[in-house]
């Protein structure tokens, strides 16, 4: 049987507990600086930049407005790195504006006028050839999806949203696409185009729409 002084005792045990408890504080992470912010934007730039150059080239089929594009969608993704660097898919975020990028005429027409500096993107073997020329048989839309399906990975669903028209229209440009490139795609251009296996996307033959 419990004393008067004994329930005292524990009852003043617990009021102290929950004093404690009320004193802990939970802290939050600590906000990036600028010199993190940089570093982790430089990092994302190095392990990320030439994929997506070689990437885009393949959509443009002119090396300089490929470095043009990636550049410029960099230069976007800077002024907005806290948010875009803590996103799910920050390339992903990059890699949409560049190909948005694409979409405007007036890069072509500079490279006519010869004001924009083509810069050589692989070893300019007959591969590279024989492959840039079947992508050139087929409309810059369909570059688009053939590229994004089989080089990047995205599904058509993904494609859709990115290109602002349905499935199905995807994926009839993938099927006159197919009659022109062919299923190797995924696997033939990052070696033509001189990409580090490391860098190479995965490739899922079972992605579904």
């Amino acid at each position: 049987m419990s004393t008067g002084g004994e329930q005292v005792d524990v009852r003043e045990h617990a009021e102290a507990d929950e004093v404690s408890s009320s004193q802990v504080v939970v802290q939050d992470d600590p906000e990036p600086t600028p010199a993190s912010q940089r570093v982790d934007f430089g990092a994302h730039l190095e392990a990320n930049y030439q994929r997506l150059v070689a990437q885009l080239y393949a959509i443009t089929l002119d090396p300089g407005e490929a470095h043009d594009v990636v550049q410029d969608a960099y230069s976007r993704a800077w002024k907005r790195w806290p948010e875009v660097g803590s996103g799910p898919d920050p390339t992903g975020w990059v890699r949409r504006v560049a190909v948005r990028s694409t979409h405007r005429s007036w890069r072509r027409a500079l490279g006519r006028l010869g004001l924009a500096r083509p810069r050589s993107i692989g070893d300019g073997d007959s591969r590279t050839g024989a492959l840039l020329a079947a992508l050139a048989r087929l409309t810059p839309a369909e570059r688009r999806v053939v590229v994004l399906f089989h080089m990047v990975g995205m599904t058509r669903s993904e494609i859709a949203a990115l290109e602002q028209v349905s499935t199905g229209t995807v994926r009839d440009r993938l099927g006159r696409a197919h009659l022109v490139v062919s299923e190797g795609l995924a696997d033939e251009l990052p070696s033509v185009l001189g990409i580090p296996a490391e860098h190479a996307d995965p490739h899922d033959d079972e992605r579904q729409s």
